[in-house]
């Protein structure tokens, strides 16, 4: 897990704005904060497993049609199982100008590790 997120800011910093990458840890004490969006981009049979309580499922395979949605006066948190497929959709997400973006490490693996709660 350490070494994706590593793989993830190296990606970052060849000339690429970067994102906050952030601990489940530091999601769970955002999410105190109505004004962030939580983006899970798993698929939606993943999402009905259990998925973090306020988060919209938007899955990376579909990102050409909601990434315009995505708000930009607002944090937003975005994660999938790990953290792979949520490192593209913030990749994506800068390519179109979006910078207030937190990338979360470990995904939904790390939460439900750590036993947050999950809702379904």
């Amino acid at each position: 897990m350490r070494i994706a997120a590593l793989l993830l800011l190296a990606l970052f910093s060849f000339g690429w704005a970067q994102p906050r990458i952030v601990t489940v840890d530091d999601l769970k004490a955002a999410l105190s904060n109505p004004k962030v969006f939580l983006i899970d981009v798993r698929t939606p049979q993943e999402f009905a497993q259990g998925h973090i309580k306020g988060a919209v499922n938007w899955p990376l395979q579909e990102i050409e049609r909601w990434w315009n949605q995505v708000p930009k006066d607002r944090p937003v948190y975005i994660h999938c199982n790990t953290q792979n497929r949520s490192g593209v959709a913030v990749q994506y997400l800068m390519g179109k100008g979006y910078r207030n973006l937190n990338l979360v490490n470990g995904g939904i693996q790390a939460w439900m590790a750590r036993r947050y709660p999950v809702t379904r």
